[in-house]
């Protein structure tokens, strides 16, 4: 792909679009909290975003990300068995852990593997992935750590695969870390890598959305896991007017209890994080979850933004003919109520010149909104398709002659 030539129009629009610095106060009971669009990467809710903090077994979704990565790189694929060694066994049967009870000896699909991280949080299995290319615990962390850097993630420590203080790895621990060394990152993190994952891996929902799992143990042993998101459709915490479908909680002393968790809201996917909610009952997390739900609902709406015709209109070279309409024709933004905001429209082509044939739907460019008071999780503007309405065919010699 030729390199990004960005186009800024000389548009200033002053508009009321209901829209105010990024709420920022403590008003969700936990150490940290955001609320991102999933889309856009809008953030319509900070709290404390750039400490970076323990996030027990939230680590998981890095480590999904990684094997996911390994899966389309075909070293492995979501059949591929995993032998479970006597060393995973020892974690994977301890009943002070995440368990799901892996035989030693015994293989295991990629696939069931990953249904018992992502919707039992088990940490034998989470290991068991972490080892299938034959890696050990350092050489599994830098693939973490490699893959947080090159998504944006800039407050991320790892010390394992599996979000368990370093002490508490058994033979998987570093001997060069003390005991109580964690993994830690920060909730505008966790909120771009939950924003990778869905964005490139979304078959996994399909996987986090499940209330229940049955897991073949053995050939005589079969185990029923309930997820442990407790706002999935019809559970105790979902919030009306919301499906949630993922992602991860994460439970240690050190972290308190964390979520990680993504939803679809008036048409819009929906992405929070509260990393160790106060208070001793780990539902805390659920609640404050909702918590964010309602600032959404009571605070924000979905202000339009109509793209002005100099953007929708586009002239096209050698085509049949001389222009072509661009979509969207108007875009939304998470906006309070109560003030106004300017804001500036610009576009960003993948090349200078537009030049048929260019199909319906196709890509060619983005159109840019930007803001000082509208935020990122990346700190570029807001960020939409543009996309071609119609096809322009070539045109014939006369029509290119003429155009």
């Amino acid at each position: 792909m030729k390199k990004m030539i960005v186009f800024i129009l000389s548009l200033f629009v002053v508009m009321a679009v209901g829209s105010q610095p990024v709420l920022a106060s403590s008003r969700i009971d936990a150490t940290a909290a955001i609320m991102v669009d999933a889309s856009t990467g809008q953030i319509i809710y900070k709290q404390n975003i750039e400490k970076a903090l323990p996030v027990a077994s939230i680590t998981k979704l890095l480590t999904i990300l990684v094997i996911e990565d390994e899966i389309q790189q075909k070293q492995l694929s979501w059949d591929t068995q995993v032998k479970i060694t006597p060393e995973i066994a020892a974690i994977s049967n301890d009943g002070a852990y995440s368990s799901i009870g892996l035989k030693a000896g015994q293989s295991y699909s990629v696939r069931t593997l990953i249904n018992a991280a992502l919707v039992k949080s088990a940490d034998g299995a989470t290991v068991a992935l972490a080892t299938a290319t034959g890696d050990g615990t350092d050489e599994f962390n830098l693939k973490m750590m490699q893959k947080a850097k090159k998504i944006g993630m800039t407050h991320t420590n790892i010390v394992n695969s599996v979000g368990l203080d370093n002490g508490d790895m058994k033979s998987f621990k570093l001997a060069d870390l003390p005991n109580n060394a964690a993994n830690t990152m920060s909730a505008r993190d966790v909120a771009i890598l939950s924003q990778y994952l869905i964005k490139h891996y979304p078959e996994l929902l399909q996987i986090t959305a499940q209330k229940e799992v049955k897991f073949q143990i053995a050939k005589d042993q079969v185990k029923t896991e309930k997820n442990l998101n407790k706002m999935l459709p019809g559970e105790q915490y979902t919030v009306k007017g919301v499906t949630i479908d993922g992602l991860k909680t994460g439970t240690s002393d050190s972290a308190g209890a964390c979520f990680a968790s993504t939803g679809k809201y008036r048409g819009h996917r929906i992405i929070t994080v509260i990393l160790h909610s106060k208070g001793d009952n780990k539902d805390n997390r659920f609640k404050a979850t909702q918590d964010l739900y309602d600032i959404l609902k009571n605070e924000y709406h979905l202000q339009k933004i109509k793209v002005p015709s100099s953007v929708t209109t586009r002239k096209v070279a050698n085509g049949a003919e001389k222009t072509m309409k661009l979509g969207p024709q108007q875009v939304t933004i998470w906006s309070p109520y109560d003030t106004k905001t300017d804001y500036t429209i610009g576009t960003q082509y993948k090349n200078s010149q537009l030049e048929a044939p260019i199909w319906k739907g196709e890509h060619v460019g983005n159109l840019r909104i930007t803001s000082d008071q509208l935020e990122t999780l990346t700190g570029e503007p807001l960020t939409y398709s543009l996309y071609s309405v119609n096809d322009v065919r070539r045109g014939n010699f006369w029509q290119r002659l003429w155009h």
